[in-house]
């Protein structure tokens, strides 16, 4: 393409999702012509239109005359009528992961990070470590750091990105410092067997000058690719975490690198998982040449992101706290950590993310969820998914016999406000939309 950039026009099909808008924001801040579609308005999409995105609600073919370069996510199927109108018209169409891919390449040094769960977590706490010792740095950000948002642009020396796992988009990152956080099964719709899934990671470590991996976790300790740097709770590790204390919910511990004890770390955010990830974070900026004082202070700013143990209102007297949790090794964590952080009864929300997730995973979440208590269920989230039988919110709820079921927020709150006492918890879970319609409600 010849055409100058500050000319350039480039649509997102589908730009509320938070990778896209990520990216939005990103080629915005550098200088290009940036609009947008999405098929509902968000409150992520009116922000984009303060900030300079030209807004499309619903999605026609018009959007796309007049753009240059267009640009869509996983979730848009090919008869789309803005895809199929850029293809017919010949624009240059780009998948979301290429075009995060092409991004990265205007960088000196690329950081991806990369796991079933703690993607966000880790992302958003190297921005701030970055941030904290000054480095010139561009963050995106699969979630809205409380400080961040989900893009920080800061400079164009360090590109520190999530990269996914689904539909392989692994393959299109080449990372100087890979992290992986963990290898856990997700996604299983996309692969043909847990080892291509493992596979697929350990090809994305073995691509980098270095691989940052959580020795702690079965399938990432078998990595042999001669460029791990390990991370975890034992003193074999390269960098591991020594004395760990917990209060209200919140952990220390002592950081020791290479056998060297270092600082002390008080983290902010709630969950003994959050040990892991400042773990991975620091090993990372260590590599980096960031000095351990200023991996500390980074770490102990980074006060958490949105949808990550968030306080969303208060029901009759008791918090609701929102949390992303939609894998079952999550919800086990979510939940143990709100135990720890509370001392009232737990009424735990969840919300189901895609038939295939809940197919593939489904022993693994009755054998989580029959060990909740105070359990419901609300109708299955199908993101980019029609119905699959056996992998409705519903099916599971059948499976679980102490379980409530509804479809219906106003139910849903009705039957909770009923319930609760002052002092108790609701938590809900889950990487849908019901945490944004209970937010809408709690805030009348």
């Amino acid at each position: 393409m010849k055409t100058d950039k500050k000319t350039l026009n480039v649509h997102f099909i589908g730009v509320g999702g938070v990778s896209m808008s990520s990216l939005a924001r990103y080629l915005l801040a550098v200088g290009f012509n940036v609009s947008g579609s999405d098929i509902a308005p968000s409150e992520n999409l009116e922000k984009l239109a303060e900030e300079g995105v030209t807004i499309y609600i619903g999605q026609t073919a018009e959007n796309v005359e007049g753009k240059d370069v267009v640009v869509y996510s996983d979730a848009i199927k090919a008869e789309n009528s803005e895809l199929k109108k850029a293809v017919e018209d010949k624009l240059y169409v780009l998948k979301r992961a290429e075009l995060l891919k092409i991004v990265s390449e205007n960088f000196s040094k690329k950081i991806g990070v990369c796991g079933c769960h703690g993607k966000t977590t880790v992302t958003c706490m190297l921005a701030h470590v970055f941030d904290e010792a000054n480095e010139r740095f561009t963050a995106h950000i699969g979630g809205f750091d409380l400080k961040y948002g989900n893009c920080a642009v800061k400079g164009a020396k360090y590109f520190i990105s999530e990269v996914c796992e689904y539909k392989k988009n692994l393959n299109f990152f080449d990372a100087d410092y890979a992290v992986c956080l963990n290898a856990e099964a997700d996604h299983l719709d996309c692969y043909k067997d847990r080892d291509e899934l493992k596979n697929t990671y350990f090809d994305y470590l073995k691509r980098a000058f270095k691989a940052i991996i959580n020795a702690d976790d079965s399938a990432l300790s078998a990595y042999d690719g001669g460029n791990a740097v390990t991370f975890g709770l034992g003193d074999k590790c390269d960098f591991y975490a020594a004395d760990i204390t917990q209060k209200g919910g919140k952990y220390s511990f002592d950081l020791y690198i290479y056998g060297a004890k270092s600082e002390r770390i008080a983290l902010k955010t709630f969950g003994g998982h959050n040990v892991y990830n400042a773990l991975a974070a620091a090993a990372c900026a260590f590599l980096c040449g960031i000095s351990p004082k200023k991996i500390k202070k980074g770490l102990e700013s980074f006060r958490g992101a949105e949808r990550r143990f968030e306080h969303i209102g208060n029901l009759a007297g008791a918090e609701v706290f929102a949390d992303y949790a939609h894998h079952p090794t999550e919800i086990a964590e979510s939940i143990k950590t709100m135990k720890e952080a509370k001392k009232g009864k737990i009424y735990t929300v969840f919300q189901p993310h895609t038939f295939s997730r809940t197919i593939f995973l489904k022993d693994k979440f009755v054998k989580v969820l029959s060990e909740t208590e105070n359990l419901v269920l609300f109708k299955t989230y199908p993101a980019r998914e029609e119905y699959m039988k056996g992998g409705s919110a519903k099916e599971l709820a059948l499976l679980l016999p102490d379980a409530e079921y509804f479809e219906d927020v106003r139910g849903l709150l009705a039957y909770i406000y009923a319930k609760v006492k002052h002092g108790d918890v609701v938590l809900v879970l889950g990487a849908g939309d019901l945490e944004e319609k209970m937010k809408k409600y709690l805030e009348r």
